[in-house]
């Protein structure tokens, strides 16, 4: 039976498809913060040399390479780009396995977010082209559930896994002997090629919402330079972003704390933590997409509201769950604060595509994704450690982590909110300039008949 490529449910089959990749990425990304203590007892390590494992090792070729492959999915066929990346990352997370000391770990997490770099521009931009502006918003906050639904699959099946793997004790494979938490990445690996394969299904989708009409003169569209000529309503979105996303880091030190602070064992954090990702997670989705249909509709303001009512959410959750007086009141601030970054994150890059050309959508979503890595992930968990490793106490986690949300998060709340003019006017004049390309494009297309009859 042929497959009609122009059907709903066929873009529906694609967001779903992407959105499982976004999750193995996800799961593959989140799985190094389960095995902490068994790596640092393993090699060694300090909570610094952990925190660049949990970020700048993996973020430096995620930053280093986004931009550049932006450019390359801006030019080239999304789908293949994106299959070369999950084939490159979970060679990586195979590899991690084979680590025995931490030079190699830090090459292979650098190699993960090298493959990883692909996924989120390809995705984003592949979706909005499958999709008109009014539905646009709804689909990328369902694809968005991915980062919640991978670290909550990490974080709940993985415990279970490590759990399991402990009680079997090291393995002999290939001539060697594996500990638990190498047979661990040796495991999450494998599914990669399955996924490669699914999306030989994907077909690539033609560019929509452009605002020039010949190749050569989209081609000439520098990404930076729109931005940077538009920085005040951009710099809003991206501010609120990255907040958002240094939230998230919290997850990567969740085992940690609580075994330091209340003596949970991993089996049991994990279990929570991941429960939360799959409860907490899909409730900020549905606000996601229910603030988008809401608010959407008729202004195109949908993915920005969503990222302020998520980030009102998170900034004052995050901050208070780390120095709870109790592990039973840190895991209710903690799920709300799930549900605040579920929903903050659908929201961002759905706000970016609406004040964006289709010409630069990849190369838009991996400066966005390079910005926000920086004071994330790259700067978050090494910062964490280094300020725990200063205290002299490991105890010390919960008050260092709520430290790092208020520097960050009150001054963000705080942009976002003076800065929302900026952006809505960027809404306005992307809707107008998408209107005169569109006018131009029909009026190109009534000549052509003309010119060939006479």
């Amino acid at each position: 039976m042929k497959i009609n490529k122009d059907s709903v449910w066929y873009r529906w089959y694609v967001v779903t498809l992407l959105l499982f990749v976004f999750i193995l990425s996800y799961f593959d990304r989140f799985i190094l913060s389960l095995v902490v203590d068994p790596i640092k007892e393993s090699m060694g390590l300090s909570d610094f040399q952990i925190g660049l494992l949990l970020g700048p090792a993996f973020s430096i070729f995620h930053v280093a390479v986004s931009i550049p492959l932006g450019l390359l999915a801006d030019r080239w066929n999304r789908k293949w780009l994106l299959i070369a990346g999950i084939v490159i990352w979970c060679m990586m997370t195979t590899m991690t396995g084979f680590a025995m000391s931490f030079i190699p770990l830090l090459i292979f997490r650098l190699g993960l977010g090298l493959g990883e770099a692909v996924v989120s521009p390809c995705s984003v931009s592949i979706i909005s082209d499958y999709f008109k502006r009014d539905d646009r918003a709804r689909a990328i906050s369902l694809y968005m559930a991915g980062p919640y639904l991978g670290a909550g699959l990490a974080f709940l099946v993985g415990g279970i896994m490590f759990s399991m793997l402990e009680e079997i004790g090291h393995v002999d494979l290939f001539g060697h002997s594996f500990a638990p938490w190498q047979m661990m990445f040796l495991v999450v690996g494998a599914p990669g090629i399955l996924f490669a394969l699914l999306m030989l299904t994907v077909k690539e989708p033609p560019k929509t919402d452009t605002i020039s009409v010949s190749v050569e003169d989209q081609s000439k569209i520098s990404a930076i330079r729109y931005m940077l000529d538009r920085w005040k309503g951009y710099s809003v979105l991206f501010i609120g972003s990255t907040c958002n996303f240094a939230m998230a880091t919290l997850a990567f030190w969740n085992v940690p704390l609580f075994s330091r602070v209340w003596g949970w064992d991993v089996l049991t954090t994990g279990a929570v933590t991941g429960i939360f990702y799959f409860t907490a997670g899909p409730i900020g989705t549905a606000i996601a997409l229910w603030t988008s249909k809401r608010f959407g509709k008729d202004s195109d303001l949908g993915g920005i509201y969503t990222l302020i009512l998520g980030l009102c959410i998170t900034v004052p959750m995050s901050a208070l769950y780390p120095v709870m007086p109790t592990a039973e009141l840190a895991i209710v601030g903690m799920f709300f604060a799930f549900i605040g970054k579920s929903a903050a994150t659908a929201g961002g890059p759905a706000a970016l595509q609406m004040i964006t050309p289709g010409e630069i959508r990849s190369r838009s979503v991996a400066i966005f994704n390079t910005v926000i890595t920086v004071v994330g992930p790259l700067l978050g968990p090494p910062l964490i450690g280094a300020a725990t490793d200063w205290s002299g106490d490991p105890a010390s986690l919960g008050i260092v982590l709520c430290g790092f949300v208020i520097c960050v998060g009150l001054p963000t709340l705080v942009v976002m909110i003076f800065g929302f003019k900026h952006y809505r006017q960027l809404v306005r004049e992307m809707a107008s300039l998408t209107a005169e390309s569109n006018n131009r494009v029909t009026e190109v297309a009534a000549l052509v008949p003309r010119a060939v009859t006479s």
